[in-house]
């Protein structure tokens, strides 16, 4: 099924797509993006209305990655290749002015990447 080891979902700063959920944006026009926000839509509702004017929109990006993880491990298949060891994933958050790339730790924090 999966023939791979590491999956990684991977978020990025000035993401269109959470301005557009910040935002409110009407986005009929793009069914694919509208449906899939309205998906992330109820898990980031809530880091939506603390967030302040951040064109980077960092905090919801990574909040997104950790609700997409979420998702992905929720597939009986994933589960059972992480528990056999035989899939990582991995959640990353790039930001675009700085090239920086930040790896989700243990903690559930945000941390540059060493790699």
């Amino acid at each position: 099924m999966l023939g791979v080891q590491d999956i990684v979902v991977c978020g990025h700063s000035h993401c269109g797509a959470m301005g557009a959920l910040k935002s409110g944006d009407d986005l009929s026009a793009l069914p694919g993006v509208d449906a899939w926000l309205g998906i992330a839509r109820p898990e980031l509702t809530p880091v939506l209305t603390g967030v302040d004017d951040d064109p980077c929109l960092a905090d919801v990006a990574q909040h997104n990655v950790v609700n997409q993880l979420a998702a992905v491990r929720s597939y009986p298949s994933v589960r059972q290749r992480m528990r056999d060891g035989r899939l990582r994933l991995h959640g990353w958050y790039y930001e675009v002015d700085t090239g920086r790339v930040y790896e989700l730790d243990d903690d559930g924090g945000f941390r540059v990447h060493a790699g």
